[in-house]
Formats: C-alpha cells, structure tokens, sequence
C-alpha cells in the first residue's frame, strides 16, 4: 500500500492542525486493545506536536473515531490520563476506520495562543 497523500501537519501560525493518529507501533503494526491504542495514538499526536514545536498542553480540539462504542470506556479513561486536568474540546463518532486492525483514529487542533 503507498502512503497516504497528507501533511502531518499544517501550521497556520496561530492554529496547527494535525492529521489523524492511528496506533502504529514501532513495526508498523496496529495492535492491542481500545486503550493500548489510544495511548499510542497519543504519543505519536505527541510527538508531532514536539515537530511542530507545541505540546499537548496547547491542543484546543480532538476528534476521535472508534470502531466500536464499547470501547468508549476503556479509550475516555486511557485519554483523560494522558491530557490530565488539561480538557481540550472534543468529539466522538464511532465509525468504520481505513485500517482493519484500528480501532481509535485521533487528530487534533493546536494552538499557539494556548
């Protein structure tokens, strides 16, 4: 499969955009369960953040996919851990993702503002 077409990025100088995350590890496979994957996503969210010089202190908006609605439990309590008292704004919608293996997609919206 050739990569995807998109930017990781895309910073607007007061507002950066992220593409979405999905939970590939350090092999290029995507596993684990609902939690172990939001907690990738996140770091890799992360550490794009760190290349486009922000941290996750200053994200704004996540939009979240799952696979499935009973994995919300498992990825809100994964999730609420990694942002800790930091609350960005955020949406949910369970949905069919590209990769058959994914089950959490997040993408983000930063500012430098923050």
């Amino acid at each position: 499969m050739a990569a995807p077409h998109l930017s990781p990025f895309v910073d607007t100088g007061s507002l950066v955009f992220l593409s979405g995350q999905i939970a590939f590890d350090q092999g290029g496979a995507i596993t684990g369960d609902a939690a172990t994957q939001t907690r990738r996503c996140l770091q890799r969210l992360e550490n794009v953040l760190h290349d486009a010089g922000l941290t996750l202190s200053q994200v704004v908006k996540c939009t979240i996919w799952l696979r499935h609605e009973s994995d919300f439990a498992a990825f809100n309590d994964a999730y609420a851990l990694y942002f800790g008292a930091h609350k960005p704004a955020r949406s949910t919608v369970i949905s069919g993702l590209a990769l058959p293996d994914a089950l959490v997609e997040i993408e983000a919206i930063a500012s430098r503002g923050v």
